[in-house]
């Protein structure tokens, strides 16, 4: 019988020092040679299991996309329609959202990378129209009778605001996660409802 191949694991392995490094030392500072010397692995080897540096990049989205913006979007999906905005409301402005630490700044660069980069960029673009998509379908679920454009630019702000508060709340972490945020959030959404009540 043939020995499993480490394949999977290795990969793991260097999208993990892929995203330290990035975390760290920057887009620029990301090197392969850095990589390779934070996974323990040759160069060479890099580059087998992930490919050269814009496949890493990508490969990296899709890793960050598949742990947390998948992740999101099926908690979301996966509750009952009467408590998808709850849900939502809870992830974007609880814990889960403030505690990606390093990824926040992973997440920057990625983005910051994504400006210049057309593929890097719709890969990106994919986790945010999936995880808008899940925070439209919260507001649609509590509030049917808006219309799309209004419950999408309602869910364009709650991702901003959670993002946001992401970004700075490492700067100054008690206020980040003291709840005001969710506080404007949820204005935001009773926003929605008047305009929705308005439209009766």
């Amino acid at each position: 019988m043939g020995r499993p191949s480490l394949a999977a694991e290795r990969r793991q392995q260097v999208l993990q020092a892929a995203s330290r490094c990035l975390a760290r030392n920057g887009l620029a500072g990301a090197t392969l040679e850095k990589i390779a010397e934070e996974s323990g692995l040759s160069r060479s080897h890099v580059r087998h299991y992930v490919g050269n540096r814009d496949d890493l990049l990508l490969a990296l989205v899709e890793w960050v996309q598949e742990r947390d913006d998948r992740a999101f979007a099926t908690a979301v999906e996966q509750a009952p329609p009467e408590q998808r905005l709850g849900v939502a409301m809870d992830h974007l402005f609880g814990p889960w959202f403030l505690s990606v630490g390093d990824e926040t700044a992973v997440i920057l660069e990625l983005i910051r990378a994504g400006q210049s980069d057309e593929k890097l960029r719709e890969a990106m673009m994919s986790g945010y129209r999936l995880m808008l998509g899940a925070i439209d379908s919260g507001l649609a679920a509590e509030f049917p009778d808006s219309t799309p454009a209004v419950r999408r630019g309602t869910a364009y702000g709650l991702l901003c605001l959670a993002i946001g508060n992401a970004v700075i709340s490492d700067l100054d972490r008690p206020l980040g996660s003291g709840g005001l945020i969710r506080v404007a959030g949820e204005a935001l959404v009773a926003q929605l409802g008047a305009v929705t009540a308005a439209r009766a």
